[in-house]
């Protein structure tokens, strides 16, 4: 099985499916719109048919490189001393898969809307994001990696120093802008003097 193959097989988000089928867009192919706003970043334009999936599991990425190996059996206990499978819920946002020339191309986007990123998170993605494709990227030699961010505003203090030089070239992480409508609201719980607490027995509309 090629890549694509074995990370569509990896794929069993509910959300995915119900998100999918509510919209009629079950293969959640991107807009030409957002395949343009792509290229004008990261200079790839994904064509219309690739793989994409949403909350895209980092166990499922390795899993997949792994066992895309023609040396790698599927039914087979498999060494993780790293380790590289953690078992955990950390994800990738929007996962865009497509092949062009033999290569691979594997898109990773993170996404903030109303929060900002903290070093502590990106720093975990970026530490096993480079145990899976190396410093430069290059590990896979078939496979191309790129990642990155996308929210409504630049992100800030972002420590991307510290990420493999794929992720952020020339030290800074590639930004697209999310557009999100005006007038968004959030609800604090507070006290009776409306003072935000963690525990307390009112709520405001900010």
């Amino acid at each position: 099985m090629k890549l694509i193959e074995w990370l569509e097989s990896f794929n069993r988000k509910e959300r995915f499916f119900l998100i999918g089928n509510a919209l009629g867009n079950t293969n959640f192919s991107l807009s030409d719109e957002y395949r343009t706003k792509l290229d004008s970043v990261l200079g790839i334009h994904p064509p219309k048919d690739s793989f994409v999936a949403m909350d895209y599991h980092l166990d499922w990425i390795h899993a997949g490189l792994f066992l895309s190996s023609s040396t790698n059996q599927l039914n087979k206990v498999h060494e993780n001393s790293a380790p590289i499978v953690t078992a955990n819920q950390e994800d990738i946002d929007l996962l865009v898969a497509y092949e062009d020339s033999g290569v691979t191309h594997l898109l990773m986007i993170e996404a903030k809307a109303a929060t900002g990123w903290t070093n502590k998170q990106t720093l975990s993605k970026a530490n096993r994001l480079r145990v899976m494709f190396g410093e430069d990227g290059a590990k896979y030699p078939d496979v191309k990696p790129s990642f990155c961010l996308t929210s409504p505003r630049p992100p800030q203090l972002i420590e991307s120093d510290q990420w493999p030089s794929w992720m952020a070239p020339g030290g800074q992480p590639i930004w697209l802008e999310l557009e999100v409508p005006a007038g968004r609201r959030r609800i604090t719980r507070c006290d009776q003097t409306g003072r935000s607490s963690a525990d307390g027995d009112f709520f405001r509309v900010v």
